[in-house]
C-alpha cells in the first residue's frame, strides 16, 4: 500500500551456530570449539602443574578497597551487595596456578561446606586479603569455588537466596565474587536486589573486580552468557562465627 511502513524485520535471535558451534548441548559445543582444559584448572589428566603455593596468595596489597573501607562495609550490609575493590593481576595468576596445581572438580573447583572430607579446606589461602577483615565482624572462612558459566543462549536463574528452602537466614554468610574473566551484562553479570532500595543492579567490571554480597539475605540470579567465551568466577564464602 502506498505510504504505509513496513514492518521492521523481526530481532535476530541468539544461536549457537553463530559461534560456529552445532550441537545439541552447549557446553558439548564449546568443548569441540575450545580448549576445555585451559579453562579449568584443574589437574586433568596428562596435565602436568607444580605444586600449589598458597603462600603467594597472602602476599600484602594485593587487593585495594573501592573505597573507605567502613563505608564499604556499610553498603554490604545495609543494602546487601557492593564493589568491594580489585585484586592485582600478580594474585589473580597466583590464584590461578594454586588451583592448576590442586586435583579438583571442574566447576565447584574448590568444594563446599556441605562437604565433609575436608575438601573445601584446601581453598582457604584464597581467602588471605580478607580473611582479617571478615573477623573483625566475626566471619570465618567457608569455602572457595570456580564458577564457569559456559555459552548458553537462554539459561537465566531464577531469583534466590544462597539458604536451605530460599528463605532469608539470620547468620549472615558474605560471599565474595573475584572476577577472573571480564564480566559484562552480555556474558551473564549477577543480577542483585538490593535489600532496602529494592533496586534490581548488576555490577559488571574488568578481571580482578571483587563484588561481595550477604548471599544469605540477598536475592541474586546468575544471567546467561550470550557471549563466545566462558565467564569465569570465583567465590569465596564466610560464615557468621556461631
Amino acid at each position: 500500500m502506498p505510504g504505509a511502513v513496513a514492518d521492521a524485520p523481526p530481532a535476530e535471535e541468539f544461536s549457537l551456530a553463530h559461534l560456529g558451534i552445532q550441537d545439541a548441548d552447549p557446553c558439548a559445543g564449546f568443548v569441540a570449539k575450545h580448549d576445555f582444559d585451559a579453562w579449568q584448572w584443574y589437574d586433568a589428566e596428562g596435565r602436568e602443574h607444580p605444586p600449589p603455593d598458597g603462600d603467594k596468595l597472602a602476599v600484602e596489597n594485593s587487593f585495594t578497597y573501592a573505597g573507605e573501607k567502613d563505608a564499604v562495609l556499610k553498603e554490604l550490609m545495609s543494602e546487601g551487595v557492593a564493589r568491594i575493590g580489585v585484586v592485582s593481576e600478580e594474585w589473580l595468576r597466583s590464584c590461578e596456578a594454586f588451583c592448576a596445581g590442586n586435583k579438583f572438580d571442574n566447576v565447584l573447583s574448590l568444594g563446599a561446606a556441605r562437604r565433609e572430607d575436608g575438601y573445601a579446606a584446601q581453598g582457604e589461602p584464597i581467602a588471605a586479603p580478607w580473611k582479617d577483615w571478615m573477623a573483625e565482624i566475626k566471619h570465618e572462612y567457608g569455602y572457595a569455588s570456580i564458577i564457569t558459566a559456559f555459552p548458553t543462549p537462554d539459561f537465566d536463574q531464577s531469583w534466590h537466596r544462597d539458604t536451605p528452602d530460599d528463605e532469608e537466614c539470620e547468620d549472615h554468610q558474605i560471599t565474595f565474587m573475584v572476577y577472573f574473566t571480564d564480566v559484562r551484562r552480555s556474558n551473564g553479570a549477577t543480577e542483585f536486589r538490593r535489600i532496602i532500595s529494592k533496586d534490581e543492579i548488576s555490577l559488571p567490571g574488568p578481571r580482578g573486580t571483587v563484588v561481595a554480597f550477604v548471599s544469605s539475605r540477598t536475592e541474586h540470579r546468575g544471567l546467561a552468557n550470550r557471549d563466545d567465551e566462558p565467564r569465569v568466577l570465583m567465590y569465596v564464602a564466610f560464615d557468621q562465627e556461631d
